[in-house]
């Protein structure tokens, strides 16, 4: 049978990195599980996991989405690391953001290198996502209705990063999502929701983009092939709407309609795949 994502560039293929890449761009970063909904593409595929050059292609994208979005965040990190290095001057940025991200990072980096394809050749299945999907969306609705919003991204502390970057660690095993365990724990914090989706998104892309570069020989290898440029494109561009959706939905709305869609999907996942 033919590979229904091959790496020519026929129109069937070039159709199918489109959709995966707009798959991964918008579940990447709402609080949905991109690595569930990821697992039911594999699986409508008799079970055949995306291929490598694919699965970079994703990877990449998004992580060009969470840089472009927040351009301005990054250069002024930069710029107040700078400072702080050549004239000593204390800021945010270089004194608690940037120690956050990296602190934050870590738990998630380390169990990554470590056990990242063991839990992959394991857990790729599609009723193993079934029960983190319900879980994890019902404390995100929960844990933001009891959550008082108290707090912004400048009070955060290495402690906050530290239990954030737990929760992006517990992502690793499928169904979680990134964005709703560690926004559900910024939550619990009593960050307002759209800092706790704001510092989300920044301590995602250290991991994001960590897992791009590990994976940069296969980016110069498929380069130039016109489905890689697709499925890179569209997930970039629907992962920069996605964040924004969010960020905007999060200033009115809570965490009900994520909920109600993640056990929809538990729910429907455990008829069909069983």
């Amino acid at each position: 049978m033919t590979d229904p994502i091959s790496t020519s560039a026929s129109t069937d293929s070039v159709f199918i990195a489109g959709i995966l890449g707009a798959v991964q761009g918008a579940t990447e970063f709402l609080p949905v599980s991109s690595s569930a909904h990821l697992i039911v593409v594999s699986w409508m595929m008799e079970g055949k996991p995306l291929p490598l050059s694919m699965n970079v292609a994703l990877h990449v994208g998004t992580a060009l989405a969470v840089l472009a979005y927040f351009w301005k965040d990054w250069l002024n990190l930069a710029r107040d690391l700078l400072l702080r290095i050549f004239r000593g001057t204390r800021s945010f940025g270089a004194d608690k953001l940037a120690p956050a991200l990296v602190l934050g990072s870590l738990p998630a980096a380390v169990i990554g290198i470590l056990w990242q394809d063991q839990i992959e050749a394991k857990l790729h299945h599609p009723l193993i996502v079934v029960v983190p999907l319900a879980l994890v969306g019902v404390l995100l609705w929960w844990g933001d209705r009891r959550s008082p919003s108290t707090r912004k991204i400048n009070d955060l502390t290495l402690r906050d990063a530290i239990l954030i970057g737990l929760a992006q660690a517990s992502a690793l095993f499928p169904g979680v999502s990134r964005s709703g365990a560690t926004i559900l724990v910024g939550r619990i914090l009593q960050f307002k929701r759209e800092d706790a989706a704001r510092f989300s998104f920044l301590l995602g892309a250290p991991v994001i983009v960590g897992a791009a570069i590990l994976n940069a020989k296969h980016l110069a290898a498929h380069a130039g092939d016109p489905v890689f440029q697709v499925g890179v494109g569209v997930s970039a561009v629907t992962g920069c709407l996605a964040i924004g959706f969010l960020l905007t939905f999060l200033r009115r709305f809570g965490f009900a309609a994520f909920m109600i869609y993640r056990v929809a999907l538990a729910i429907v996942i455990a008829v069909i795949a069983r």
